[in-house]
């Protein structure tokens, strides 16, 4: 069954044009647009954008999805301010000619859940309205200290919206939560799921796939063998890079900051996730 990798390439360097020769390097030929140039995909203006558009063409790499910040906001701030910001990502997906924008569903101070799950949804509601307008999918991932932060707020996201959001599994994220990804969260979500990020953690924090308990190459055997999953596989490596590690001393920072460099992190997370393709027998 073919996959589609795709990466956040400002793992690899904030200049956009070695982002781009990076996944070359590592024969991924799509890119989840987060960082331009040390820039927020929400910050750049339209010739920044037109700029990476045509590097983009350059390179013949195809933008899977905006990596957009919105909803990585507090519940209680200003959301009209955030329309603003979530205007100007919109164009950056007709820009880069993507459907897809990853976003979140807004931080809760002092775990009050369930006091805000209104203001959530209306909030949502409304970026689901105005993306559909543009032809744009909202695809809601699961991170921490945000109302879908637990596999259950993020069934109850996805119940609400019925299809009119849909959902980036990463797995990760769900372990540094206290959550098991595999069996329980992924059993109730695999059927909303639009694109993985491809993460795993462990003990010692973030690790590449298939080495922490994420669980991913069981997600991914099922998604994508039995499920028949023809989406998006991205890439986020979020792997410790060191520089003149010996000198530094101690055998425990050794074992967390394993890479020379983000291009050495980079291909680490790529490879991992190849190695576990290969194994459950996805091209």
């Amino acid at each position: 069954m073919p996959v589609k990798l795709s990466g956040f390439a400002d793992e690899i360097s904030e200049d956009f044009k070695e982002q781009l020769e990076g996944l070359q390097a590592n024969g991924i030929k799509y890119i989840e647009v987060r960082g331009v140039n040390g820039k927020s995909i929400s910050a750049l203006n339209q010739n920044e954008m037109n700029e990476a558009q045509e590097l983009l063409e350059k390179y013949n790499i195809k933008v899977s999805a905006v990596g957009s910040p919105i909803g990585k906001i507090k519940i209680t701030d200003n959301f009209d301010e955030h329309i603003k910001v979530f205007e100007n990502c919109m164009l950056a997906a007709e820009i880069f000619g993507t459907k897809y924008m990853r976003m979140f569903s807004f931080y809760i101070d002092g775990g009050k859940y369930d006091e805000y799950r209104g203001e959530v949804m209306d909030r949502l509601e409304k970026l689901a309205e105005l993306a559909a307008k543009k032809n744009i999918l909202l695809c809601h991932e699961n991170e921490g200290g945000i109302y879908g932060e637990s596999p259950e707020r993020c069934l109850d996201i996805m119940r609400h919206f019925k299809g009119g959001i849909k959902f980036v599994f990463d797995p990760a994220n769900f372990v540094v939560g206290g959550h098991k990804p595999y069996p329980e969260a992924y059993n109730n979500l695999a059927e909303y799921i639009e694109y993985m990020h491809i993460k795993d953690a462990g003990d010692d924090g973030i690790v590449p796939a298939g080495f922490g308990k994420g669980c991913v190459k069981e997600i991914l055997a099922d998604l994508i063998i039995k499920r028949k999953f023809d989406g998006f596989l991205s890439v986020e490596p979020h792997l410790s890079v060191f520089t003149g590690l010996k000198e530094l001393g101690g055998e425990e920072a050794v074992k967390k900051n394993q890479y020379k460099s983000k291009e050495e992190a980079f291909a680490a997370a790529a490879d991992a996730l190849k190695n576990i393709l290969k194994e459950i027998g996805a091209d």
